[in-house]
């Protein structure tokens, strides 16, 4: 049968089409490895900055076949670069970088994965693999890419944090790629709702729940690091049935060792050949997801809900998932102060391999500031060393008109950061993206903010 993958047709069985992994024979379907791919770079410092543990970002692809309904890179347009032609990732230059070829490529990358920065054990910063799109699709299983990729990064010994729906370690040849050494692999599973046929509603072409964690146990028992990854949280989806509650637990039947989480936002931008998706997903949902995040204040282009209104599930998560022995880690930045590490992704800053992760980052000062004595939050604590010679647009869109043009060329990532940092009224300053989690306590030498943490308070205590 054709399946459509978004920019192209390739022809699959039957079986590989209704389980998302390969055929039944365990053999892939023809054709394969199809080449023909246009350029394009998938590597770049995460636009997550901001708030991300692990600042250097791979997708193998312009393109993701599981269409899920929220996906928001189908907002992206300089993304897929409106092209029908699909591209894939150079791997000549992702050994360039993990080899120490000198390209200012190379320096910029792995000054970010702290390379002249390696742990006792001698491990850099983790890089993180399944940005904007997902690297274990079907579009992957006719390509490659993800097979050569994991044989560079045991060869350079470089730890991958993977977040994936896929379930292609299923196929031999690719659980012997992650297994040849498996302590190097993180892989978090994208899981949001616990019931097997609503999801594969939502993630439209993907795997269901229990087909992922059974390639979730199948990766642990063999040594592979694993994690689930409940993000987005969906009111009416991931609660329904309270499912959430089960799926953790099953995760940590499957052995998962940390749970990173965080409530949807609700884009107020979605073009409008997208728009269908967020009327079926609002269908699927039982609300009028839009109406109610609109209600949470001033309209942005990322609409965030209240703590208030995610209170009760995001306490509620974090104590199932200690329940059951596992680490939770918050990427929303709405109680954030739930998080046991400064890694949202919840990896402990001692993991022998996984544990030299950037510093830098807000989830890490909240941690530090919430567990100190004086609470207090400096510029440093979230501006890496790199920023201050990083062009913002290499992690962020630089907007249009003269004077925008001017910053783009001149401006650094710090700079925008330090943009945010000392003005309260923007949308990313410290106070406005932590909803009141801190506050103003003074400046410093060079006249910029010191935050104190204060910690949110919950209105309804359980």
């Amino acid at each position: 049968m054709a399946v459509s993958l978004r920019n192209k047709e390739v022809n699959v069985c039957a079986e590989c089409a209704e389980a998302g992994i390969s055929c039944g024979d365990r053999q892939k379907c023809a054709p394969v490895r199809k080449e023909g791919f246009r350029n394009y770079k998938g590597i770049r410092l995460t636009a997550d900055g901001f708030d991300c543990a692990l600042p250097v970002t791979i997708d193998s692809h312009s393109s993701c076949a599981y269409e899920c309904l929220y996906c928001f890179s189908d907002n992206i347009m300089g993304h897929t670069m409106q092209s029908k032609k699909l591209g894939r990732t150079s791997l000549n230059l992702i050994e360039g970088i993990f080899s120490g070829r000198d390209t200012a490529d190379g320096r910029q990358f792995r000054e970010a994965l702290r390379y002249d920065k390696r742990n006792a054990a001698g491990f850099p910063c983790p890089v993180q693999v399944g940005g904007l799109c997902d690297p274990c699709d079907s579009i992957e299983q006719n390509s490659g890419w993800l097979l050569e990729f994991m044989r560079l990064a045991t060869k350079y010994d470089q730890p991958v944090r993977m977040s994936t729906k896929g379930v292609v370690f299923q196929i031999p040849e690719y659980f012997a790629g992650i297994t040849h050494k498996p302590h190097l692999f993180w892989i978090a599973f994208s899981i949001n709702c616990n019931d097997d046929r609503l999801i594969q509603r939502v993630d439209r072409y993907t795997p269901n729940t229990t087909q992922r964690l059974k390639t979730m146990k199948q990766l642990t028992k063999a040594g592979v690091n694993a994690s689930l990854r409940l993000r987005p949280i969906i009111p009416g989806i991931t609660d329904y049935k309270r499912g959430h509650i089960d799926l953790i637990k099953r995760a940590a039947d499957a052995g998962a060792r940390a749970v990173s989480y965080e409530v949807m936002f609700y884009p107020m931008a979605v073009p409008k050949a997208n728009r269908w998706k967020y009327r079926l997903l609002n269908e699927l949902a039982g609300y009028d997801l839009e109406k109610i995040y609109r209600g949470f204040g001033r309209t942005m282009a990322c609409m965030r809900p209240s703590a208030a209104f995610t209170e009760d599930i995001m306490h509620e998560i974090r104590e199932v998932t200690h329940a059951c022995g596992m680490v939770a880690g918050v990427s929303d930045p709405v109680w954030k102060q739930l998080s046991d590490v400064g890694c949202c992704c919840g990896i402990p800053p001692d993991d022998k391999v996984f544990g030299n992760w950037e510093h830098e980052n807000m989830t890490n000062a909240v941690v530090k500031a919430r567990d100190g004595a004086n609470k207090l939050i400096r510029l440093d604590d979230i501006a890496p060393p790199w920023s201050r010679h990083t062009n913002k647009l290499q992690l962020c869109a630089g907007g249009v008109g003269a004077e925008n043009v001017y910053r783009n060329r001149h401006e650094t990532w710090y700079d925008l950061l330090r943009k945010n940092w000392n003005n309260p009224s923007l949308q990313r300053s410290p106070m406005n993206y932590l909803q009141g989690a801190v506050q103003l306590a003074g400046e410093d030498e060079q006249g910029n903010y010191i935050y104190k943490y204060v910690g949110l308070k919950r209105k309804n205590e359980k």
